[in-house]
């Protein structure tokens, strides 16, 4: 354990807000569990040339909050071989770089395929590879935007395909967001159930919680007072059920003229002119909120909604505000199918699951769900959101890497 070095290698750049909710806070976690990781960010070469300054800045933050060595490199395109080739040589020279083992958190398919290719040489390298999701939701729609024709879209789907069935089969163990795709690696990939934990989108316990002052704090602050308010954090774009999640809060407003709609994207523009299609004026906020500015703004709300359309990119999905609603404890408005959080509403009575984005049924949802005493049901949804805290589960996974880095 001594001689072993922990690296955390991510297939992008160090963007706000998602790195620091999903990677930074996680390695920050895990660092107070006694395991130190080091960061490697892999980005394609034209965005980091022109956001090179952006990169430096964020390069520096990272380092500081982690207390790891960070870096930023350019990586050509993964699906060619010579950007395969190139990636994995990346990954190989921290091999070098270290006297001992090297243990890889790869996030995603591509990284987790970089490493696989070195372990398959060197018993020094062993990785786990933590499977975000299922691709092939995602490549179509990129694909099919993108204008490839049919026969294009297949080949490329055979070659991620290829990249994950490496990934799985030569990792010393693997995470998944859920179950259904823990599931799905098991019969696809004959993943075996083993060498496998169901590791969640996590939100940080002593950020996110329920606080009654700093809630009317908020809301007074905002002006929000007398108002029901419902909240999205969140991107507005391709994968996104924007029209639909609208229309269902529109609904909510033509039934109760105290709704209010909160929207926290980085897409102000594109929001902006949804809400000016779709919403009547002066019932909605649209902002640009940092990271650490979101638990208040989830304080200050009445019911956080996450709707997404019936795919098989949302069905093994885990958003990580999710985790930040309920640890908050806001109820949900939640499509059905959404790996495991939409059983995890159901089941916990943590908000209402909604078979389709239908208005109608939003309103008698809602309705249901204000029968209880909201100080009460906040209290009720964090208590069980609890399950869902980076803290718990650092542990679990510190306690992971350390027997990956002592086996023989």
């Amino acid at each position: 354990m001594s001689d072993a070095r922990f690296l955390f290698v991510v297939g992008e750049g160090p963007d706000a807000t998602v790195i620091d909710s999903q990677v930074v806070d996680t390695v920050i976690a895990v660092a107070r569990e006694g395991v130190q990781f080091d960061l490697l960010f892999l980005t394609n070469p034209g965005p980091l040339w022109r956001r090179r300054d952006y990169y430096a800045t964020r390069r520096r933050e990272i380092a500081a909050r982690t207390g790891g060595a960070v870096r930023v490199l350019p990586a050509p395109h993964p699906l060619t071989r010579a950007g395969a080739a190139f990636a994995t040589g990346l990954i190989a020279s921290e091999l070098l770089r270290s006297r001992g083992r090297l243990v890889v958190h790869a996030r995603t398919d591509n990284p987790a395929y970089f490493a696989s290719r070195i372990a398959r040489r060197s018993a020094r390298l062993r990785y786990v590879y933590d499977a975000r999701g299922a691709f092939e939701g995602e490549w179509r729609l990129t694909a099919a935007a993108a204008g490839l024709s049919p026969a294009a879209i297949e080949r490329g789907m055979q070659r991620q395909l290829a990249v994950r069935h490496a990934a799985v089969s030569h990792a010393a163990h693997v995470l998944c967001v859920s179950s259904v795709l823990r599931d799905r690696l098991v019969e696809l990939h004959g993943l075996d159930p083993a060498r496998a934990s169901v590791v969640p989108c996590v939100a940080d316990a002593a950020k996110f919680g329920p606080d009654e002052q700093a809630r009317d704090e908020a809301r007074r602050a905002l002006g929000l007072e007398g108002r029901f308010v419902v909240v999205y954090p969140g991107r507005f774009g391709t994968w996104h059920y924007n029209e639909e999640t609208f229309a269902v809060v529109r609904g909510l407003m033509d039934a109760d003229p105290s709704v209010f709609f909160l929207v926290l994207t980085p897409d102000t523009e594109a929001a902006a002119a949804l809400a000016a299609r779709t919403l009547p004026e002066g019932r909605f906020a649209i902002r640009s909120a940092r990271h650490d500015e979101v638990p208040r703004y989830l304080r200050a709300a009445d019911l956080g909604v996450l709707l997404r359309a019936p795919d098989p990119l949302n069905e093994v999905a885990c958003p990580t505000k999710f985790a930040e609603y309920v640890m908050t404890g806001l109820p949900v408005l939640i499509s059905a199918g959404i790996g495991d959080c939409s059983p995890f509403v159901e089941h916990e009575q943590a908000g209402a699951v909604l078979a389709q984005p239908d208005p109608k049924e939003a309103v008698a949802a809602v309705a249901r769900i204000r029968n209880e005493p909201d100080a009460a049901r906040r209290a009720r949804i964090a208590a069980v959101g609890q399950r869902l805290s980076r803290q718990r589960y650092a542990r679990e996974t510190a306690a992971l890497y350390r027997r990956i880095a002592e086996a023989p």
